[in-house]
């Protein structure tokens, strides 16, 4: 309807007339010679109950509260098929426009409680009976705008948040203290003059529902003006708001989450808008903000930012007994148990590449191999949780979540490696193995690289030369030989070639001697032996050997499987060869216990000589379900390729690194598996270095390990979702560490 008729149904004779942005309703500034208005036009009747409640509401707000609210001056009229609303403008520069000090931060605060008290014991059937998507109870109403969201990265992030809201906070929000609130505090609702908040304004998203939800959106839109200065503005906005009114333990131990929840309804409204080519500035207003902040909110730990906001709010957070806690597992666990760190982090929480400890910090995972898609993925949370409660039981039945992973998984192998065996870990996969390797070529003897690690059980050990030659082993059995390990970095002049044709001699000895092998087991990149490739063109020259004789070959892809090499889905692929068994574990259930061997039908057939394989838990529902889910999430989020073009990044800066420090003998690796082997002077290994590089990592807040012979390598396998970010800040404080050596 034309402004101008709406403005004579008013008695107005406006001098201006302008368009104002918004939605729900036509707005207009409304310039006369005595006032300025805003004038507001509905197309329908249908908001009109909600428009009165609203007024009303408004108005039993503006005697509690010192700034001016939008009180209606006349009541609603009735124009053309809908109505039209006249309030006061109200004059005043908007939150962003003005610096964010303390005092006007405590008054944003104090205002906010103003309100809240002023409508606490007021109740309206009509607003009370709202549903909308900004409403944060209603929260997962949005999760259907998820595909919305084209972006893999973004998308997952947002449904981490609302997967965390929907557990840590919708079942406790009937605990929480509710009234009728504004809902939609943001910087262009909130006027300020001078350092006080002279005005809110928009009272059109008002909704019955906890008045923490209030503060945090609140503080939503403070912090997003600014988000690393996020502590100062929580501090004082809930120093104002506790002035008037108690936020309580769990009120407080919620904001963090909530805080995400309106960030993730903001980017989600605006995915749907731009969908949609609803395209107009006001609804896109805050979404490149708010995804910064989002980005932003997922680094920062829960832990930190509640001891914050408990102490501002005068109930401070008792400190985490993480003594009492390293104090218990020292007297209850095994005395070989081991930790990382000279002085070990508590863990309590982890997101992504992110872990949070018990102390508030944040530490970038730049090491941990099994959380291969991501700490807390949603989907495999929601995937455990939904198999968990329909069905979990062995491999004796028929059920659909074992076939379906089966045929899922062997689509990402050749034609003849199509038979399956699921296990519960990697260790257990490579027992099953040699078990397999021994009962179909009648043999015993396994050969094996030097420094190489299978796994913990009984015969994981024996044929790890990592352990049996390490501290407490007591060398090789006689039914093991050592081959040396390809490594093209300490290679004494040797070739892959060279390697090979000596592992071949070693090998037609053994076999002279009557010792010949059932099997050749490796990694295609050495991991405890220092994140070594194995030497180019290596198993190509031995794997026709071995296929001559008889000598099952072993891949052991459980630390480099699953497109961690970016290029390759699996380790073997990278030297062009095909193994006869595949052994995978850890990432495999995204730290689910999950490990498994694929092989070929005549290798299975010829195993299956009388004696029942079974493992009660190897590929039970939830594990079956968990592997398809991480199979899912590495192709929708394009993880592997993610891993590649990371992962050629990390190499380059590491090289472009190592060209002007001497310390760095060699930079190796492929995808997301990187080794940084650190040297003397002379060229020599320096694990004192090593071990001071790691621990000054700790100190920076990035999550690293040292491994090889001689512990003077530093490894990189993080999480497939490590970002370019995250390795500037990897090779920023690696850069900082080494020119700060004594």
């Amino acid at each position: 309807m034309d402004p101008k008729q709406l403005c004579a149904l008013f008695g107005l004779s406006p001098h201006t007339i302008s368009k104002m942005d918004g939605y729900g309703s036509q707005n207009y500034r409304v310039e006369t010679p005595e006032q300025t208005y805003v004038l507001k036009y509905y197309t329908s009747q249908e908001d009109k109950a909600l428009v009165e409640a609203e007024e009303a509401m408004v108005l039993a707000a503006s005697s509690g509260v010192n700034p001016m609210l939008p009180v209606s001056e006349r009541p609603l009229i009735g124009a053309g098929d809908g109505f039209a609303r006249l309030l006061p403008y109200l004059d005043g520069q908007f939150l962003n426009q003005v610096p964010l000090s303390e005092t006007l931060l405590a008054s944003f605060g104090l205002i906010i409680a103003q309100l809240h008290s002023s409508l606490d014991q007021i109740r309206n059937p009509v607003i009370e009976a709202r549903r909308i998507p900004w409403d944060l109870k209603y929260v997962l109403d949005n999760e259907g705008k998820l595909d919305c969201i084209s972006n893999p990265k973004d998308r997952v992030l947002v449904d981490y948040f609302l997967d965390q809201f929907a557990h840590l906070v919708l079942p406790k929000q009937a605990q929480f203290t509710w009234s009728i609130i504004h809902n939609d505090l943001n910087e262009n609702n909130v006027l300020v003059s001078g350092e006080e908040v002279s005005g809110i304004i928009d009272f059109g998203d008002i909704v019955y529902a906890p008045k923490i939800y209030d503060v945090g959106i609140a503080l939503t839109y403070a912090i997003m003006l600014n988000p690393e200065n996020w502590e100062e503005c929580t501090r004082h906005v809930l120093r104002g708001y506790c002035q008037l009114n108690v936020l309580t333990e769990i009120e407080i131990d919620a904001l963090y989450y909530i805080i995400a929840a309106r960030l993730c309804t903001s980017v989600l409204n605006s995915a749907e808008a731009k969908q949609q080519q609803v395209d107009t500035d006001y609804i896109l207003i805050s979404e490149v903000p708010a995804w910064t902040m989002l980005r932003y909110w997922i680094s920062l730990n829960p832990i930190k930012f509640t001891v914050v906001a408990a102490m501002a709010s005068g109930k401070p957070k008792k400190d985490t007994l993480s003594d009492q806690v390293a104090a218990l597992r020292r007297n209850h666990g095994g005395a070989s148990l081991s930790l990382s760190y000279e002085e070990p982090i508590h863990m309590i929480g982890a997101a992504f590449q992110y872990m949070y400890a018990a102390n508030g910090d944040t530490y970038l995972d730049a090491y941990n191999n099994i959380p291969l898609v991501g700490h807390c993925h949603p989907q495999i949370s929601r995937a455990i949780a939904n198999q968990v409660r329909t069905l979990n039981t062995n491999t004796r039945y028929v059920y659909d979540a074992f076939s379906e992973y089966a045929a899922r998984l062997l689509s990402h192998f050749p034609p003849s490696l199509n038979k399956i065996y699921l296990v519960n870990s990697g260790s257990e996969a490579s027992d099953l193995a040699i078990r397999i390797a021994r009962t179909v070529t009648g043999r015993q003897s396994i050969a094996i690289l030097e420094h190489g690690y299978h796994g913990h059980t009984s015969e994981g050990i024996n044929i790890s030369s990592y352990k049996f030659d390490g501290k407490g082993g007591g060398g090789s059995s006689s039914d093991v030989i050592v081959l040396p390990l390809p490594n093209a970095y300490r290679n004494g002049g040797r070739s892959g070639e060279d390697f090979a044709h000596e592992a071949i001699a070693q090998l037609q000895q053994a076999i002279a001697d009557g010792n010949k092998p059932a099997a050749f087991i490796a990694e295609p990149i050495s991991g405890c032996g220092g994140q070594v490739p194995l030497a180019p063109l290596y198993l190509q020259t031995l794997t026709p050997f071995l296929q001559q004789e008889g000598i099952l070959y072993i891949s052991d892809e459980v630390q480099v499987g699953f497109g961690r090499l970016g290029e390759w889905f699996w380790g073997y692929e990278l030297h062009n060869v095909e193994p006869d068994i595949v052994v995978i574990g850890k990432p495999m259930g995204n730290c689910h216990p999950i490990g498994g061997l694929v092989t070929s039908e005549l290798i299975s057939d010829q195993f299956a000589n009388g004696m029942e394989f079974f493992s009660s838990f190897g590929g039970n529902p939830v594990s079956c379900v968990v592997g398809k889910t991480v199979l899912d999430i590495i192709e929708a989020e394009q993880l592997q390729a993610n891993a590649r073009a990371v992962g050629t990044y990390f190499m380059q800066e590491l090289i472009k690194l190592k060209s002007s420090v001497e310390a760095i003998g060699d930079v190796r690796g492929h995808g997301l598996f990187i080794g940084i082997e650190l040297v003397d002077s002379d060229g020599a290994p320096h694990p004192k270095l090593a071990k001071y590089l790691k621990e000054g990592f700790k100190a920076n807040a990035i999550l690293v390990s040292t491994d090889g012979p001689y512990d003077n390598v530093i490894k990189s396998k993080p999480p497939l979702c490590f970002t370019t970010e995250n390795v500037d800040r990897f090779v920023n404080v690696l850069e900082a560490l080494l020119d700060n050596r004594d």
